[in-house]
């Protein structure tokens, strides 16, 4: 009977498309091998070599802060491209607001989760933690955490086969995926629920797609230009460009958003 070695403590995963082969310390010998050897060694395993392109040519990391707090998502000389139905809900949310009927806007009345890009508009700070298979954003504001997933990490399991679950049913932060062109971190979000704002007023449906274009315009100055497209909310797709200026790293202090006086919960922004 051939002795087993229980001394290689190291389980190894290998990428065949988008199935992952884990190869235990049994089928391999107890010696040192450097990580490049011991896979070209194993011949039933195909190693994805991914393209320069596709991992980060800069550094994102650290904590920042919008430059210019605001609560709308359009820039002052924008006008955002409603549709007929657009306008009529947008002008729906404006009137609800005046009259401190936050029930529209889950942010403000429950504390649910923002949405993107209206996340991005808070006033609070936010930390940036950046790393080759996930890109994590989190918030000042309620300890709340932004998750986006980058080429390498590995597929999630799917009880429905190769169809991803969220997109059966969209979720307020919808789904968000990166990579990288050149220095510029790509976010492509969508896959979202309909009960979220783009800010404190414009709506959106099922079929919002936010791509986003993160870089460092200097060393302590970074920009999100943020692109919406939604054809039964808006006419044609728009842009719009936020920038945050770097702070000084620090731990979050704890943010309970249910704590705050009520009616008046909402992600902070001027």
């Amino acid at each position: 009977m051939t002795k087993r070695s229980a001394a290689f403590p190291l389980n190894v995963t290998g990428v065949r498309g988008s199935t992952f082969v884990q190869l235990s310390r049994h089928h391999l010998p107890r010696q040192r091998w450097s990580g490049a050897a011991w896979i070209a060694a194993c011949g039933i395993v195909s190693v994805a070599v991914l393209p320069r392109s596709a991992l980060a040519e800069t550094d994102l990391s650290g904590t920042w802060r919008i430059v210019a707090p605001r609560s709308s998502i359009a820039s002052e000389n924008l006008t955002i491209p409603f549709t007929a139905q657009g306008k009529k809900q947008y002008d729906e949310n404006r009137r609800k607001r005046a009259k401190r009927d936050l029930e529209f806007d889950r942010t403000a009345s429950r504390c649910a989760a923002p949405g993107v890009p209206r996340v991005m508009l808070t006033s609070k700070r936010f930390q940036v933690f950046q790393d080759r298979d996930i890109v994590m954003i989190g918030f000042e504001w309620n300890r709340f955490r932004r998750a986006i997933a980058m080429p390498t990490l590995p597929s999630q399991f799917s009880i429905f086969g190769d169809q991803d679950n969220a997109g059966l049913v969209g979720t307020k932060m919808g789904t968000s995926k990166g990579h990288w062109e050149g220095d510029t971190l790509v976010i492509q979000t969508s896959q979202f629920s309909d009960r979220t704002l783009l800010d404190d007023a414009v709506p959106h449906g099922f079929q919002l797609k936010v791509t986003e274009r993160v870089r460092l315009v200097a060393p302590d100055t970074l920009e999100d230009r943020i692109k919406i497209e939604d054809p039964e909310y808006f006419t044609r797709p728009w842009e719009t460009v936020v920038t945050y200026a770097r702070q000084p790293d620090a731990v979050f202090p704890e943010d309970n958003c249910l704590d705050r006086v009520s009616g008046e919960p909402m992600l902070p922004s001027k």
